[in-house]
């Protein structure tokens, strides 16, 4: 295992390399002048010129990503165009924020969804199972941000509640803290949620034919022994393979609910970054979401081995 990990992570600075140039590129042929954006329009030429001069923007297009790639290697991550302040002080701020977002959503999401899936193999084509099925299909129709919306406006216009607009840590004021982090949360879950209890229901019910599960109820024993011990089990592999691919998906949502929310996190610091072309913030933020999903991959293909002995790696 140790020789495959090793091979994993020495992959992983080609790939940031390609997908930091890709985004390198893209940024630059997008229309606009993001240095006249960031002066005003009273700038004038030469301070527009200056300015980009003192950022290296004048210099072909190779030697700005060589430069921007050895200030990397050199721990400097830049200063904001837009804000001039340090990208890596803005980013270590607003880090808590995302990351209770997504250690809350992965964690509801993936009980929900499992949970939930679980019910609707057990007891297929009855009540139970109709129901969820037809609740995953409500939630994966219903955009998240429109959701999100809705679950801000209706309880302000109805009981006149609003959330906190200003994030509060948790370990300052818990109450404060879940009221802000509750609606964005169950949107991501839900939308984490309802294709995975689609696929749980797949997965289950075709365990569930199995000729060993058949032998083990004609042995007679108990359904929860039978679906917890004999049907997870072999169920586990594929589900936690759909959790790994899932993560990108779920970085992807805090982008738009940070936003709507106004919470100050990774999400709403990269949509304001695209939306300024703020080039630098963009390219180190590209990195930081690259960086999560393959570690997220990698972790889901090491787990293989610990759900299933039988898994070796080359």
């Amino acid at each position: 295992m140790a020789a495959y990990v090793i091979r994993r992570v020495v992959a992983f600075p080609p790939l940031l390399l390609a997908g930091a140039a890709l985004v390198f590129l893209l940024l630059r042929v997008i229309p606009g002048d993001p240095v006249r954006g960031a002066l005003g329009p009273d700038a004038t030429a030469a301070q527009v010129s200056t300015l980009r001069h003192s950022l290296g923007w004048d210099q072909p297009l190779p030697i700005q990503f060589v430069h921007w790639l050895g200030d990397l290697a050199r721990g400097d991550l830049g200063r904001s165009l837009v804000t001039g302040q340090p990208i890596g002080t803005q980013i270590t701020s607003r880090l808590p924020v995302t990351l209770e977002i997504l250690i809350l959503a992965m964690m509801f999401s993936t009980a929900l969804g499992v949970s939930f899936g679980l019910l609707s193999a057990i007891y297929r084509n009855q009540l139970v199972d109709h129901v969820i099925r037809v609740f995953s299909v409500a939630s994966m129709s219903i955009p998240s941000f429109f959701a999100l919306t809705l679950l801000i406006v209706l309880p302000a216009r109805w009981w006149g509640y609003v959330p906190p607009l200003k994030y509060v840590p948790i370990w300052s004021s818990p109450g404060t803290n879940l009221q802000m982090f509750i609606p964005p949360v169950f949107i991501l879950s839900l939308e984490m949620a309802a294709p995975l209890m689609r696929f749980t229901r797949s997965v289950c019910l075709d365990v569930l034919n199995q000729d060993y599960i058949r032998t083990a109820r004609s042995k007679g024993l108990s359904e929860r022994t039978v679906i917890l011990r004999h049907m997870m089990k072999n169920c586990s592999v594929p589900i936690i393979t759909i959790l790994g691919l899932r993560m990108a998906a779920l970085l992807g949502g805090t982008v738009i609910l940070e936003q709507v929310m106004s919470l100050s996190g990774i999400g709403q610091f990269t949509y304001q970054s695209v939306i300024s072309r703020d080039y630098g913030v963009v390219q180190v933020l590209t990195l930081y979401f690259g960086i999560v999903v393959m570690l997220s991959y990698l972790m889901v293909d090491l787990s293989y081995a610990l759900l299933d002995p039988r898994i070796q790696y080359r």
